[in-house]
């Protein structure tokens, strides 16, 4: 992208609809860039925040902490819909089979103990809670992310 293109795509961004006057300077900080520079894996963080719109919408922490659990209940849902495929193919190769049954175990509990309870607990403001149930269910680097994101809120005590 040629320089003055992208600086008039970052003027655009930057500018508000309900403010057309804005400049530079009064842009808040970014709240996925903000959130993740304090947190192990900035670029994973960042790149998994950006593809889901709902985050690039988010307002406050919490509401990236729903949205990365929720990511996180959706990768081991869709991992656990693939296992049994992989069983398939590899029924004939026992350590393959063992090493995919224990893989079953674990993205299930994943998804329907630690994630959702993560969840459950981000409504009742556990959040040092919430930071271990993710911290557990999260042994991928989506997990690692949820873990950071939640942590941010028992920092913050938001």
């Amino acid at each position: 992208m040629a320089p003055s293109l992208y600086l008039v795509l970052l003027l655009l961004l930057m500018i508000s609809t309900s403010q057309c006057s804005a400049t530079l300077q009064d842009k808040q900080p970014d709240l996925i860039e903000k959130s993740c520079s304090i947190i192990v894996g900035y670029e994973d963080c960042v790149r998994i925040l950006r593809s889901d719109p709902r985050a690039i919408k988010a307002t406050n922490v919490k509401e990236l902490a729903y949205i990365i659990l929720d990511l996180c209940i959706a990768n081991a849902t869709e991992t656990l819909r693939e296992i049994p495929k992989l069983q398939e193919k590899y029924k004939k190769d026992g350590q393959i089979e063992e090493a995919l049954r224990r893989c079953a175990v674990e993205y299930e509990s994943a998804d329907k103990v630690y994630f959702r309870k993560a969840v459950e607990q981000l409504g009742t403001k556990s959040y040092r809670e919430a930071q271990n149930s993710a911290h557990v269910g999260g042994a991928l680097v989506l997990g690692t992310v949820a873990e950071g994101i939640v942590s941010l809120l028992r920092l913050n005590k938001s």
